[in-house]
């Protein structure tokens, strides 16, 4: 048990590194414009995942759990059936990204090429994690996000001629198609014969996309507050601009993956089990732990990123991204709101308050489009960064205030509001 976290951990670990150097490297050696295509297109496959997935995971997993094996295999093909069916309406609507000029006809290709690999490896990834093969399903996360990158640098770094983002996407696509070549090499030995003789369970699917409906209108949001400010940086003020702000985003958002990936995850569910089972000294216990995590974290983390700012601008080497470093502040304070919001979000969590968060993760999401739409045309970067900043607020404070004023629970302290689940965001 202990091999197999510090395995994953690793794997994890080396994703996380892989994406930094990439980052580094493409601000050094490629221009700002881009990079603000890479980040662009990184964002849009990122939304464009959601419309393909629908969240329909968050009610096929709990499905599959309580299934026997030879009754999980028809779950997963009515899935690929629901995706497939999917695919044939949200991939077209999809070209309106081109249509409205957000990315250039010319990457059309890459988009949809790296798009739906990615959505394949990652639902094959939560069907791994699924089916208790963690390590497995982080070998193929790895595959996917981190090895390529190793080598695609590599190439880079040693022939100018490599240096652009068609490598960099054409290896990608290769780490990609990997990692779902060994996806299905391990659920090879699922009963896929006796198990695809039943007929599709159309009532099953109809029932999955119920469930799973809020939870994608919450995730959208969310997304939205998080990738908005992109698209409007892109068409007032360009590519370039993008590329900017993508660096100094994605470092700070290295702090947040390591306060989910080191923390959140780690206790999350426990914490829901303590709560499910009525253990509520166990659940106050772990949620002073989660709490004193994150806190902790965000204090050993955010120092470490602002003195190590200035050395990773000089290993950059470029004047226009140091010119910008006032942001870097802000979006320092944006992260850590963020993260913050993870100890009310929790409380809300367990107690299946998924209206309070939806709603909150909504008004999150307003605040985020008018504060950008107000102050990206005339302030640009610092416009865009304060706008973040606004909108991860409101929801840290909307869901804060919940939690203060007692209205989660009744008077015996049980729960009131008893509505579906809310996926973790």
């Amino acid at each position: 048990m202990l091999k197999t976290s510090i395995l994953s951990l690793t794997l994890r670990g080396l994703t996380l590194i892989s994406k930094f150097v990439l980052l580094l490297f493409i601000a050094r050696f490629l221009t700002p414009d881009e990079l603000g295509i890479w980040g662009l297109m990184n964002v849009t496959i990122a939304m464009s995942l959601l419309f393909l997935g629908l969240d329909f995971y968050i009610f096929n997993t709990r499905e599959i759990l309580s299934m026997d094996v030879i009754d999980r295999v028809p779950m997963i093909r009515d899935q690929i059936v629901f995706h497939s069916l999917v695919y044939l309406v949200a991939l077209p609507l999809l070209l309106g990204v081109f249509f409205i000029k957000l990315i250039a006809w010319k990457y059309v290709g890459w988009f949809y090429g790296l798009l739906i690999l990615e959505h394949i490896s990652q639902e094959s990834y939560r069907l791994l994690i699924t089916l208790s093969r963690p390590t497995v399903a982080n070998c193929a996360l790895f595959l996917r996000s981190g090895i390529w990158v190793f080598a695609a640098i590599g190439a880079a770094y040693y022939s100018e001629n490599l240096r652009s983002l068609t490598t960099f996407w054409s290896l990608w696509i290769v780490g990609v198609v990997v990692s779902i070549g060994l996806s299905i090499y391990v659920l090879r030995h699922m009963p896929w014969r006796d198990g695809l003789s039943k007929p599709i369970d159309w009532d099953w699917l109809k029932k999955g996309v119920r469930v799973a409906l809020p939870f994608f209108m919450a995730t959208m949001s969310f997304m939205g507050i998080q990738f908005a400010d992109r698209y409007f940086l892109q068409y007032f003020w360009g590519e370039a601009t993008v590329g900017i702000y993508t660096f100094y985003a994605n470092i700070t958002n290295t702090i947040h993956t390591f306060i989910v990936t080191g923390i959140v995850m780690i206790i999350y569910p426990r914490l829901v089990e303590a709560y499910q089972k009525k253990e509520f000294d166990r659940y106050k216990s772990l949620m002073r732990t989660m709490s004193f995590g994150i806190v902790g974290g965000l204090i050993v983390l955010v120092p470490i990123a602002a003195l190590l700012i200035d050395p990773v601008l000089e290993l950059v080497g470029k004047q226009v991204y140091a010119e910008q470093s006032s942001i870097f502040t802000i979006m320092l304070g944006t992260i850590t709101i963020l993260c913050l919001s993870y100890i009310p979000h929790y409380a809300l969590f367990v107690r299946h308050r998924d209206r309070t968060i939806i709603i909150s993760t909504i008004i999150a999401l307003v605040v985020a489009m008018v504060a950008n739409g107000i102050l990206v045309p005339k302030y640009g970067l610092t416009g865009a960064a304060y706008a973040a900043f606004f909108s991860m607020a409101t929801l840290f404070v909307i869901k804060l205030s919940v939690i203060a004023s007692g209205r989660h629970r009744s008077a015996d302290g049980t729960e009131v509001d008893r509505s579906a689940r809310q996926q973790s965001q």
